[in-house]
């Protein structure tokens, strides 16, 4: 008889933005080990409707089998093509309807607490603010 167990992978990570700490939880996915494997970076957020991302230094992440282009709002990606991270809270230029859709598929890495965190707290981050990912 054999028995699987699956290991959660649950690291902590914050983001530092507008003098607010966000405390995001890894999900066991292969862009979540790479990622906190990195060295502390800031970063300038560019917006894009209601997503805000930036660009990182990490390299080496390839598109995962489930990656995808809709998001949850509480959800953080890694996007790719843009070697940047980006968290949707509302609708984008690309949106159908009500979801959040990014431009092209994402991995989701991480995820972070949606009522400590609010929709108005990211409306209120401007373009050109600074980030700060701190592991």
């Amino acid at each position: 008889m054999s028995i699987l167990i699956k290991c959660i992978y649950f690291v902590i990570m914050k983001l530092l933005v507008n003098n607010k700490t966000i405390d995001i939880s890894l999900l066991d996915t292969k862009t979540a080990h790479i990622i906190s494997k990195s060295i502390e970076f800031s970063s300038l957020i560019s917006t894009w409707g209601d997503e805000i991302y930036f660009k990182t230094p990490i390299k080496g992440i390839k598109l995962e089998e489930n990656a995808r282009d809709t998001m949850e709002f509480g959800e953080i990606a890694y996007w790719v093509e843009g070697n940047s991270i980006a968290i949707g809270f509302g609708k984008t230029p690309a949106s159908i309807n009500k979801e959040i859709r990014l431009v092209s598929k994402v991995n989701i890495w991480a995820k972070f607490d949606t009522k400590n965190n609010n929709i108005d707290f990211f409306k209120s981050i401007q373009e050109g603010s600074l980030i700060k990912l701190i592991n």
